[in-house]
């Protein structure tokens, strides 16, 4: 299991849910580590102010993942 640290200029970014969340995500293997650190890249950037767990929410909706589901989850096969 690999643990990702907050950087200086992350730190007051995150509000401590929405941090927890994301490393739920990561944790459950919602995301992969290279997704999650483009979640934490596009929030950073996208966001402006203090980043809580419905901003991410919002994000993931608008990137494709659903509770829970990744991106390739969520694929139909017929």
């Amino acid at each position: 299991m690999t643990i990702r640290v907050l950087g200086p200029h992350e730190r007051g970014r995150f509000a401590p849910e929405a941090w927890g969340y994301l490393l739920a995500l990561g944790n459950s293997g919602a995301v992969s580590p290279v997704e999650l650190e483009m979640i934490i890249e596009r929030a950073l950037s996208q966001i402006d102010g203090r980043i809580t767990s419905d901003d991410l929410r919002s994000l993931l909706e608008g990137l494709g993942f659903s509770e829970g589901r990744s991106r390739d989850d969520n694929q139909t096969v017929h």
